[in-house]
């Protein structure tokens, strides 16, 4: 196998492992679902042909580093294994699916339709009838103890008499809010001063892993399970359908047409159809339905692959298309230098979440839409996440026309821009002053050193030349904040969040450098194997790095190789930040 092969293998592993990241454990995905299992599949056939698996490669497992390391949450094994489910997202795919289950398993078998809900994967345990423990899915194996956290769920009973001689009976599902819940907290937000959730499923993640006495919140929580484990024979449960009215009955309430016994893929799809018109009548947030092997028998015949189960599917919705009104476009600089359009159109509804602007990087694909004010364009919110837009339907338009094109030189320092993968940049970053500041916030935000001070604040403080780059954050005093408007008591909390900082790890501090594609995920896998940068570049210089891919590794050597980011390594250092 040659050596493209192989480190594209590689990158794609490292790929995967960073969305899979940001979806469980940031919560904050930037891909669609269909991108993600796009790159996956592409993966999957690569590692089958060539033979070859990265250490870390996600089709043998769900990376570890999907798990909470917060010392809020212990990490314990499941009981059963909590697998993830292919998805499909058309028909066609759907009945070859079927087929290929069919020949294994004979064509005159039951299949059972279930709505696929947006929430947390868990499992519930009870231990001899009493609920002992609650368990967020994790990497599959393992996952994080968050019992405290649904113990004010109203609809997990803390005792069930019905299995009171049973060991160990453990129910699968998922944490959810209904829509109507969903709207009374954010209204609950927005009056508490705090910023509002963006979905459903983002409000739940939040509040399970949140070690905070949220009560109000988690009292709004639901659990709507979709099976039952146990070894114990004395309850006879050898279908999906009877483990379904076994819950409903003697535990939970299902909404209407939740879940459907079928024969044949024409009441397959009926059921899908239904849902797909219908999405709105479901109380809860929905992306698409589950089918699933009625026989349990046949279930543990058919067994799994490494992360899927193969005895069912799940078949994905497709993302809904809606026309608006072009306002205007702003381009702004990031701290890359990438120059980033932001399109601004009448504001839209989409699934409960108000959406009025939307980015296109690709200066090329910009520029094919022949864009301009009033222009009516179609956006798509892709996978609920991402709004996207994909047609202009006023495309044609007479000669002479005022078009919105991409800019050929720097919005901020007029320097000529440079093309990267169809992506525009500007390369002063030196004296270019919106880069600069960019910078000044990537390094104070969240997941780099955590500085609660306003974007606001640290543009004024750039502007009147009172800060230069990040190290000139560590000279700040109180009165230098008092010239604007923050009174003595807000610039000394100010003060004290910047002294903290000092404090941080090795990865808030890797990725509060802006060096390029080292984002939270590859930082917090350095700090998993250096307690310092002088050994990874240690390692570095003698070739002794493993598993991580050559850009990674390249691109750490080209910030260091730099002087003037020495420079301020160094003076990071005197400041007594521990590198």
């Amino acid at each position: 196998m040659n050596k493209k092969i192989k480190k594209k293998i590689i990158n794609l592993s490292n790929y995967i492992n960073y969305h899979n990241y940001r979806y469980y454990i940031l919560n904050k995905p930037i891909i669609s679902n269909y991108e993600f299992d796009k790159k996956l599949n592409k993966l999957i056939k690569l590692e089958k042909k060539y033979k070859f698996y990265f250490k870390n490669s996600p089709t043998k497992s769900l990376n570890n580093s999907i798990l909470t390391t917060n010392k809020n949450f212990k990490i314990i094994k499941h009981y059963y294994k909590m697998y993830s489910i292919n998805n499909v997202y058309n028909k066609k795919n759907f009945i070859i699916w079927k087929k290929n289950i069919d020949k294994k398993i004979g064509k005159k078998k039951y299949y059972i339709c279930e709505l696929k809900y947006d929430g947390i994967a868990i499992s519930i345990i009870y231990k001899y009838g009493k609920l002992n423990n609650a368990i967020t899915r994790g990497d599959g194996k393992y996952g994080n103890v968050v019992i405290k956290n649904i113990l004010n769920i109203k609809n997990i009973p803390k005792y069930i008499k019905k299995i009171k001689n049973i060991k160990i009976f453990d129910i699968k599902g998922e944490i959810v809010f209904s829509k109507k819940n969903f709207f009374i907290l954010n209204k609950k937000r927005i009056k508490d001063y705090k910023k509002k959730f963006s979905n459903e499923r983002s409000a739940a993640n939040g509040i399970i892993h949140s070690y905070k006495n949220d009560i109000f919140y988690k009292k709004k929580l639901e659990f709507i399970p979709y099976f039952t484990y146990t070894n114990d024979t004395s309850i006879k449960i050898n279908n999906q359908f009877k483990s379904i009215k076994f819950l409903e009955k003697f535990i939970f309430k299902f909404q209407k047409k939740s879940y459907l016994l079928c024969k044949s893929s024409k009441s397959i799809i009926s059921f899908i159809d239904y849902w797909e018109k219908n999405i709105f009548k479901s109380k809860y947030p929905i992306d698409g339905i589950v089918i699933k092997i009625n026989d349990l028998n046949i279930k543990k015949r058919l067994k799994y692959n490494n992360i899927f189960h193969k005895w069912c599917i799940a078949y994905k919705f497709k993302d809904k298309e809606y026309i608006t009104k072009l306002i205007n476009v702003n381009f702004y600089i990031g701290k890359s230098g990438i120059i980033v359009p932001v399109i601004n159109f009448n504001p839209i509804i989409i699934n409960g979440t108000i959406v009025k602007r939307a980015s296109l990087y690709n200066s090329n694909i910009f520029n094919s839409y022949n864009l301009s004010i009033n222009d009516k364009i179609v956006i798509k919110k892709s996978g609920n996440i991402i709004p996207k837009i994909i047609k202009n339907i006023n495309y044609k338009k007479k000669k002479n026309y005022k078009y919105i094109y991409f800019p050929l030189y720097c919005p901020c320092c007029n320097k000529i821009l440079k093309k990267k993968n169809n992506k525009l940049f500007c390369y002063n970053e030196d004296k270019c002053k919106s880069q600069k500041i960019e910078k000044i916030k990537h390094f104070i935000s969240k997941y780099a050193m955590n500085i609660k001070i306003k974007k606001k604040i640290i543009k004024k403080l750039f502007l009147y030349k009172i800060i230069n780059d990040i190290t000139d954050l560590y000279n700040l005093k109180i009165n230098d904040f008092l010239n604007f408007k923050l009174s003595y008591k807000e610039s000394n909390i100010i003060i004290n969040e910047i002294e903290n900082s000092k404090k941080k790890k090795i990865s808030n501090i890797l990725f509060s450098l802006c060096i390029p594609n080292i984002g939270k995920y590859i930082s917090n896998k350095i700090e998993k194997k250096y307690n310092n940068l002088y050994d990874l570049l240690n390692d570095i210089k003698k070739k002794k790095i493993k598993n991580f891919g050559i850009t990674t590794i390249n691109n750490i050597k080209k910030f260091f190789k730099k002087k003037k980011n020495i420079i301020i390594i160094k003076k990071l250092i005197k400041f007594g930040i521990k590198i």
